[in-house]
């Protein structure tokens, strides 16, 4: 009786990329677009920028691992101040207290006391923890049997 061996890891091992590559840009893209709705529903667009650039990158690690992640934010200089507050709104009280003149790029001069916090990211997360979530319950196990 002869017993044959195949080794089927290397097929496995990318299908199991490729779902969670398909898991990531699901769940990405949904946090993504929570993300954009919240800086809408917050009447912070103003020039549409920081709606615009709010967007996911995958990131492969060319490592031992081969793991895969997705960031998920904007790179607009703006969106932190959005996300965490400014002057005497700034969260944790870290912001400079008793308000201050600027000029806009026009020229106008403005008081403010700072800018209050919308956690457009943070609460996109949690908002689709749950469906994100169910994405990887479909996701991973795709043709596996």
């Amino acid at each position: 009786m002869a017993i044959k061996y195949e080794n089927n890891f290397p097929a496995v091992e990318k299908l199991i990329d490729s779902n969670v590559e398909r898991a990531l840009i699901a769940s990405s893209e949904l946090v993504r677009s929570q993300a954009k709705t919240n800086v809408t529903a917050a009447g912070r667009v103003d020039t549409g920028k920081l709606h615009d650039d709010i967007n996911y990158k995958l990131v492969k690690d060319s490592g031992y691992s081969g793991g895969m992640a997705s960031q998920v934010g904007s790179p607009d200089e703006h969106a932190i101040y959005n996300e965490f507050g400014t002057g005497e709104f700034a969260e944790n009280g870290a912001g400079r207290k008793g308000g201050w003149f600027y000029r806009a790029a026009d020229g106008t001069p403005h008081f403010t006391k700072g800018l209050k916090p919308i956690k457009f990211m943070r609460n996109a997360f949690r908002d689709t923890k749950q469906e994100v979530q169910n994405i990887y319950q479909q996701e991973l196990g795709k043709g596996i049997k």
